[in-house]
């Protein structure tokens, strides 16, 4: 009987449920035993800033949204706060791809615009191409990482919008990574989503056997397939 073989999924995860990971689901899906190993650690921070400014909506044109865990940044103010964020729903909220937008819809009950975007380039000019782009008079709530481009701030400040910024979260290295790997990895062989993970392997002189050959569920797929 064949040895079964188990895939570490080594990634950041947006949420504490691993089948809701594209890649975990996709590997399950074909058949093959896999675990998740969270390389990163979500920290929320400036807890009352954010508050202040979900407190008062009437400052506000509206809430601009590019990952999930900004999203859970504000529905975790209002889980401990008991805040009622049905206020914001008068409001314009935008939000990058359909991940983000199903998430705010599920978690805030708000109607998002912008789930046709996939780049925060894309989502400002939905933003820039609205009808209601006039009457846009009060600055825009943008919750986001403490490594977040300028991106947004920038294009639609530079088009006459105001954007308040609010740095909700931050990511760290998970503390205790180095300690669980350092023998799996020293045991195994090493598959790399794309060349910039492919270049970090080689750096760490790591086994690397297999490049997928595009960053997705799919083609990982089929660089564990062809190494099983």
């Amino acid at each position: 009987m064949m040895e079964e073989k188990t895939v570490l999924l080594l990634k950041a995860v947006e949420d504490i449920y691993p089948s809701c990971d594209p890649y975990f689901e996709k590997l399950q899906k074909a058949g093959i035993t896999t675990m998740i190993i969270p390389t990163l650690e979500f920290i929320y921070i400036n807890d009352e800033i954010l508050e202040n400014c979900l407190l008062s909506p009437e400052k506000f044109s509206g809430i601009i949204f590019t990952s999930p865990r900004t999203v859970k940044a504000v529905h975790r103010i209002c889980e401990t706060t008991g805040f009622n964020i049905s206020k914001w729903q008068n409001k314009k909220s935008y939000a990058v791809g359909e991940a983000t937008s199903k998430l705010a819809a599920s978690l805030l009950e708000l109607h998002l615009l912008g789930e046709e975007a996939g780049s925060s380039e894309e989502l400002c000019k939905v933003i820039l191409s609205s009808a209601d782009f006039e009457k846009f008079g009060e600055p825009f709530l943008f919750p986001c990482s403490q490594k977040s481009k300028d991106t947004v701030p920038k294009i639609l400040t530079e088009s006459g919008l105001e954007v308040k910024k609010v740095i909700c979260y931050k990511t760290e290295c998970n503390s205790h990574l180095e300690e669980s790997l350092e023998k799996l990895i020293a045991e195994n062989i090493c598959i790399a989503i794309g060349p910039t993970t492919e270049q970090a392997i080689k750096n760490a002189e790591m086994n690397l056997c297999k490049v997928a050959q595009k960053p997705n569920p799919d083609s990982v797929v089929e660089a564990v397939k062809s190494l099983l």
